[in-house]
């Protein structure tokens, strides 16, 4: 309870505020209240970032999020992607790398909720403390957590579309959660579920599969050749891109809503093409989790869970929104970056 009342404050903050990432609103530990990082690390901690793929411009955000925080605070950080949802042997390998790389911690945006506990627990019995970032994963062993749950994203989403149909009208709904084994997708279906509990809603499941175009295009031919055109679409950001273009011509088009937010998202909300999504601010759960991980190294309590307040973005406040809470600046890539050689004559001054 000292590390939360050194380090939070009861305020209220506005969406775009400062052009410091801080203070923010978060909820920690069940709590709303107003996180503030440490100045700068004591010491020049390693850590290693591993990020499930960077084929779009939220992982571009998160892997921004994490270079410039470590950067602000001193910390050295390596940043790993895998490829992919379907590389989890690769995302593993890179973990094992990252220790015999001498990583004092890791931060891992997971491919897998359950596929990556051993490895998980192999690190934490070398005692390097592994932050959960984005995606979650199911272990216990995790220092702490930078992450949102995506059961409310998902339910946030939904409600959207409940608000803005009329109660008694039976409506059908195409349902493109993302890659099937993937934490947030699980969590993402159980909130859909539930903001759709007692109303005339017909919930349509178009099918798994990875966010790609191609193969989120290809889930959404499928589902209207056997089911014929729904109401709304909610999915997966790529799913509801796919859908903007599929639908860009078609007479009584479905609505479409995405259940977290990307760059395309944005200027498909601008547009009016898509209703709304929620976002989970990519960008400062990096940042976070940075943060995290330097005070676990420098032996702060830590809370168990961070997560920044979820916004649902649409045509009547997105210009109101900072968009460096989820996305990076125009020009920027996604930020890959090996963990440096480990200096031999400082590790003991690391320890």
């Amino acid at each position: 309870m000292k590390w939360l009342a050194a380090c939070f404050a009861l305020l209220s903050i506005s969406i775009a505020q400062a052009a410091d990432w801080y203070p923010i609103e978060v909820i920690g530990d069940g709590k709303r209240l107003a996180y503030k990082p440490l100045p700068a690390a004591n010491h020049a901690w390693r850590i290693c970032a591993l990020l499930p793929h960077g084929k779009d411009r939220y992982w571009w955000g998160v892997s921004r999020g994490l270079a410039e925080e470590a950067k602000r605070q001193g910390a050295v950080v390596g940043i790993y992607q895998a490829g992919g949802y379907e590389h989890l042997g690769t995302q593993k390998a890179q973990l094992a790398e990252c220790t015999r790389q001498g990583a004092q911690a890791l931060i891992l945006g997971a491919i897998s909720a359950d596929g990556l506990n051993e490895s998980i627990e192999a690190a934490t019995m070398l005692d390097i403390p592994v932050i959960d970032l984005v995606n979650g994963v199911s272990s216990k062993l995790v220092a702490s957590r930078s992450l949102v749950s995506f059961a409310e994203m998902a339910r946030m989403a939904g409600k959207y579309i409940v608000d803005h149909t009329d109660k008694d009208t039976p409506i059908k709904v195409a349902w493109l959660p993302g890659p099937q084994d993937a934490g947030w997708v699980q969590d993402g279906e159980r909130g859909l579920k539930t903001a759709f509990e007692g109303r005339p809603i017909s919930l349509i499941h178009a099918g798994y599969g990875a966010t790609e175009i191609s193969v989120q295009m290809g889930l959404l031919r499928r589902m209207v050749a056997k089911q014929g055109l729904p109401d709304y679409v909610i999915g997966n950001a790529v799913a509801i891109e796919a859908a903007s273009r599929l639908f860009l011509q078609q007479p009584n088009a479905p609505r479409l809503v995405a259940y977290y937010t990307t760059e395309a998202i944005v200027e498909l909300i601008r547009n009016g093409k898509v209703m709304a999504a929620p976002t989970d601010s990519p960008v400062i759960q990096a940042r976070i989790a940075i943060d995290l991980a330097v005070r676990t190294l420098q032996g702060e309590k830590v809370p168990t869970l961070v997560s920044p307040a979820i916004v649902v973005l649409d045509r009547q406040n997105i210009n109101q929104i900072d968009l460096s809470r989820l996305l990076p600046p125009p020009g920027q890539w996604m930020v890959l970056q090996a963990l440096p050689p480990l200096d031999r004559n400082k590790e003991n001054s690391l320890q």
